[in-house]
């Protein structure tokens, strides 16, 4: 199995995350215990993704609790209710009128004690504690509501630390490849220079003369245009010999091409039509340079 192209393929990311799979955080995990270097790997970027969220934690506003209760007059709630109490009471205690059996004694304003019992019966008082329980729901609701937004932020952020995380990774893995390359005394490394058709361009051939293979970087090359692709030859007897087309994607990476004949003695590429040529176009060659 190729350890670093299983880590670099993003999984241990989206796992941390939370956003993989059941079946992909099984396999996480299962690798995590079989690879020493993918649950080393797996514990460094947990650890980077947590020091990205403490560094970027926003704690709620100070006035947020402040601006709710400001809005809610508990105390002219409990002096209403006090005062319904009250009054309650007292028509409770009121009098009741003296009826003559001779003839009715006639008030200015009668008082008709129903009322009472009706009004007591139909009178609604709510509690001071279920006023502050239903405040206290609604400052909860509203909490709710502004760590959602937060941690949604933070999902974003993380998500963003994600990728750049693996775009670190893919160009530091480029960058060993090529120290690599450059130190093994097994390959020889050819310098191929811009030519007329492009001074600008600059790639390196790495070629191991003990098997023929053959490895590309390509420092600078014009973007080939639509229906064309560059391809690489070597010359051997002073003829040809096509190495394959390159895949248009090159920048940042170390391409292997076919195998070469033995008794190379330069390298060239050439801007041929899409799929490549039997032959190379010589007023299309963009760089070229000699074995030494």
């Amino acid at each position: 199995m190729n350890i670093q192209a299983y880590i670099e393929s993003g999984i241990l990311e989206e796992y941390v995350l939370g956003t993989v799979s059941p079946q992909e955080k099984q396999e996480v995990e299962c690798m995590s215990h079989i690879y020493p270097e993918i649950k080393e790997e797996l514990l460094r970027t947990e650890s980077a993704l947590e020091e990205y969220a403490l560094k970027h934690q926003t704690p709620p506003p100070a006035s947020l609790k402040e601006s709710l209760f400001a809005k809610m007059n508990f105390d002219s709630a409990q002096e209403t209710e006090d005062t319904n109490i009250d009054e309650t009471k007292a028509e409770a205690n009121e009098p009741t009128p003296v009826i003559s059996t001779i003839r009715p004694v006639v008030q200015d304003e009668p008082r008709v004690i129903d009322n009472v019992f009706n009004t007591a019966e139909t009178r609604e008082v709510t509690p001071f504690w279920a006023k502050l329980a239903i405040a206290a729901s609604v400052l909860l609701a509203i909490f709710a509501g502004w760590s959602a937004t937060q941690m949604s932020k933070l999902k974003q952020d993380n998500e963003e630390m994600a990728s750049k995380v693996g775009t670190m990774e893919k160009e530091f893995g480029y960058a060993q490849s090529l120290a690599s390359l450059y130190r093994n005394p097994e390959y020889k490394t050819v310098h191929l220079a811009g030519l007329e058709k492009s001074p600008q361009s600059s790639v390196s051939a790495f070629w191991h003369t003990a098997t023929n293979q053959v490895l590309l970087d390509i420092q600078n090359l014009p973007k080939p245009p639509a229906g064309k692709q560059y391809q690489l030859w070597s010359i051997v007897d002073n003829k040809p010999v096509d190495m394959g087309t390159i895949d248009n994607e090159f920048s940042g990476r170390v391409l292997k091409m076919k195998n070469t004949k033995p008794g190379a003695v330069a390298f060239a590429i050439t801007l041929e039509k899409e799929g490549g040529n039997p032959t190379p176009t010589m007023e299309e060659m963009y760089v070229m340079g000699k074995v030494v």
